[in-house]
């Protein structure tokens, strides 16, 4: 019995002076518990590749583009024409049976220019006057459809109008002048040949000349008209108008 409450005492007395060992010393506080820090995570850039465009595996591939053709008058040749070794002028392809009625081009074009009078009554003339600049020469069509060519001697310092055979103050028209009017003036069969003119010299809006095997081809642009007037070797002419 002794035994047991010596026991008993000897705890408590063990107990007390844990309890005082801890009321005397300043309790040490247990730290809170902190996240476990982690590495920011690592952005890798990736330098920017060459600018590319969409990729379809299903995409067509694209045909190469086809260049514009020009349209032309439709112009109908004989198959011979194929053996010429000069080509015509393009601007001619309105003139209907080229290479039938003129033969292979023996020399190339000329864009220069072409004025043109007509004379006698309208509309529907059939004599004409023709300067060709690039030749320095008068072409003379006469009703007969038959030609003539002449030098063309008139320059600047000389007269617009080289004469006047009529009873009235000089105009033109009725007279032709500049070249046209010197030759008419100077070969004295002219004028009862050609007559007078109604209509004022000009410039073709825009002229091609060519030389063929049978002769020579000019093409005379205005507003909506092209006459092709064909200048043959033997000395006659025609003329077909396209509208």
């Amino acid at each position: 019995m002794n035994t047991v409450r010596n026991f008993l005492g000897i705890t408590l007395v063990v107990v007390g002076l844990a309890v005082l060992a801890g009321c005397g010393e300043d309790a040490t506080p247990t730290p809170t518990p902190q996240p476990t820090p982690t590495d920011p995570p690592v952005v890798t850039l990736t330098p920017p590749a060459e600018e590319t465009l969409p990729i379809s595996l299903d995409a067509p591939t694209q045909a190469a583009p086809v260049l514009a053709t020009p349209t032309v008058s439709e112009l109908t040749v004989d198959a011979p024409e194929a053996g010429c070794s000069t080509e015509y002028d393009m601007d001619l392809a309105g003139y209907p049976d080229l290479y039938t009625r003129m033969g292979c081009a023996v020399g190339a074009s000329s864009h220069e220019p072409v004025a043109i009078n007509e004379f006698g009554e309208g509309p529907d003339y059939n004599r004409f006057m023709l300067w060709f600049s690039s030749e320095g020469l008068i072409y003379v069509l006469f009703p007969e459809q038959t030609w003539q060519s002449y030098r063309d001697t008139w320059d600047e310092s000389q007269p617009e109008l080289s004469c006047n055979p009529l009873n009235q103050p000089p105009t033109s028209p009725p007279l032709p002048r500049r070249g046209f009017g010197k030759l008419w003036c100077s070969v004295e069969t002219l004028q009862q040949q050609l007559g007078l003119t109604d209509r004022e010299e000009r410039l073709c809006q825009h002229a091609v000349v060519q030389t063929f095997e049978r002769g020579r081809v000019l093409a005379c642009f205005e507003d909506a008209t092209i006459r092709y007037f064909s200048l043959f070797n033997d000395g006659s002419w025609q003329l077909m108008i396209v509208r």
